[in-house]
């Protein structure tokens, strides 16, 4: 029995990938039957039984293996109900259309004709009846009105909800489960584990349904996240059948998943405080967030998450057909990524640029060129700069002066240039400055120090790295040239 309703089940998941041809055809038939009545498309006659035809009998296979779907369970009885009963009587109706057009075509009578109308018509209302309570089944009942136009909603009375994260103002006052973990669930678990949905006989959209389970039993054990259902099913391997959520559903995030296991190992509570529970530090960076979605990010990343002013399209195709390889650091930001060649006027085309695009340069690549003080004095006009790889140039001490205002650079490379323990002076105050790359240089080990001293938070790079060996001896070991 156990393996016979398996097999129902399996030929029941092919019911959406069939369902599309009975919408198609249907739709494409009523089209026909409309544009048909205009002299100019008569021609559409003829087909539209052929059409019909195809609707009903894919219409019949559709609702076959929907009542096989059925079985599994898993789906809320209400809709469900609405659903399936709309779809038998649009496999009945369109059977019905169909013999009507072949009786309307032999005898074309008033009362045949009244009657294949009516029957058209009752059909398409069907065919939209089921297709919308098909969608709620498969996607939640708020599927049609989740994205609508704030605009609309207010026109037609609708609730208008903040779109985005509700950001919490009083984290130690926050109701763990309310106000964290069910939010949670809302957007990555309940669209199938709802009451009108219930993958594995689970609803996940009360505690009462929480607490009950799944086929399986409970989906947590208080106390004990990592022998928990429900978190062993988010750690498997996501080509895995059992990985929740499912590969395709929008996955959970490192964060969030740290979160459930916090909760459960608190014990799972429902009606407890932020304040009420234990955290350790991993844990309190993420709830930061909960407050301030920026709480652990760095200057840069906020800077790069914001965006910036759109660049100018003339001036940047001006510089692609000079050949400046310059484009945008990804497809759906504006800032621009520059990398100039030992070919280059390199000073010369680093003043226009930084004329041009002040803002939106973050990445600049200028390593084994030309490159002098001169073009040093236009790098520091970039404001937004992030990245700068200056390796094999010609710019000096006096140039890194130019450097001292920005405040968003991170990365700077340094590497085989005549910069010494002078030139370091100038990068002490750069406020994100996070790694430098300065190995064959002059600078000196103990100039390196004096910065690390005034900049705690930079990672100096000299091309060498100390490796303890046991407790007396260290060994000097040579370290690749990589960024």
């Amino acid at each position: 029995m156990e393996q016979s309703s398996e097999i129902i089940i399996f030929f029941g998941r092919f019911h959406p990938l069939l369902l599309h041809l009975p919408i198609g055809f249907l739709a494409l038939g009523f089209l026909m039957e409309l544009l048909s009545r205009r002299e100019k498309f008569a021609y559409l006659k003829p087909a539209i039984g052929f059409v019909l035809g195809l609707g009903a009998i894919s219409a019949f296979a559709t609702a076959i293996l929907g009542l096989m779907l059925a079985q599994a369970g898993d789906y809320g009885e209400d809709l469900l109900f609405v659903h399936q009963w709309a779809g038998i009587l649009l496999v009945l109706f369109a059977f019905g259309t169909w013999w009507l057009y072949s009786q309307k075509e032999k005898k074309s009578t008033l009362k045949l004709k009244r009657a294949y109308l009516g029957s058209f018509s009752l059909m398409m209302v069907f065919l939209a009846v089921a297709g919308h309570y098909g969608g709620s089944l498969t996607h939640g009942s708020n599927y049609l009105t989740q994205y609508l136009p704030t605009g609309i909603k207010k026109l037609a009375g609708m609730s208008i909800e903040e779109k985005g994260p509700k950001l919490i103002e009083n984290l130690d006052e926050a109701v763990v489960y309310t106000d964290i973990i069910h939010p949670i669930m809302e957007i990555r678990c309940n669209s199938c584990h709802n009451a009108d949905k219930k993958k594995g006989d689970l609803q996940m959209h009360t505690r009462e349904a929480l607490l009950k389970g799944g086929e399986n039993g409970p989906i947590f054990e208080a106390g004990n996240a990592a022998e928990s259902e429900m978190i062993k099913r988010i750690h498997l391997d996501q080509n895995h059948d059992d990985h929740m959520p499912p590969k395709g559903k929008s996955q959970l995030s490192d964060e969030q998943v740290l979160l459930f296991e916090w909760w459960i190992n608190e014990g799972a509570p429902f009606e407890k405080k932020v304040a009420e529970l234990q955290a350790d530090q991993e844990v309190q960076k993420v709830l930061l967030t909960l407050t301030d979605p920026n709480a652990n990010k760095t200057a840069v990343e906020i800077l790069l998450a914001e965006g910036t002013t759109v660049p100018d399209g003339e001036k940047l195709n001006a510089y692609v057909k000079e050949g400046i390889a310059i484009k945008p650091l990804s497809n759906d930001a504006n800032w621009l990524q520059v990398t100039l060649y030992k070919k280059d006027p390199v000073d010369e085309i680093l003043g226009r640029l930084a004329a041009d695009f002040p803002e939106q340069i973050t990445w600049l690549d200028v390593k084994d060129t030309p490159l002098t003080d001169e073009g040093l004095a236009a790098i520091g006009q970039l404001k937004n700069l992030t990245r700068l790889r200056a390796e094999k140039t010609e710019i000096s001490d006096a140039g890194l002066a130019h450097l001292k205002d920005l405040e968003f650079l991170e990365s700077l490379n340094i590497y085989g240039t005549e910069v010494s323990n002078e030139g370091l002076d100038h990068l002490a105050e750069l406020p994100n400055l996070k790694r430098l790359y300065a190995w064959d240089t002059r600078v000196s080990k103990e100039g390196a120090a004096r910065l690390q001293e005034a900049a705690t938070q930079l990672d100096i790079n000299l091309g060498y790295e100390v490796e303890v060996i046991d407790s007396l001896t260290v060994k000097v070991l040579p370290v690749a040239n990589q960024e």
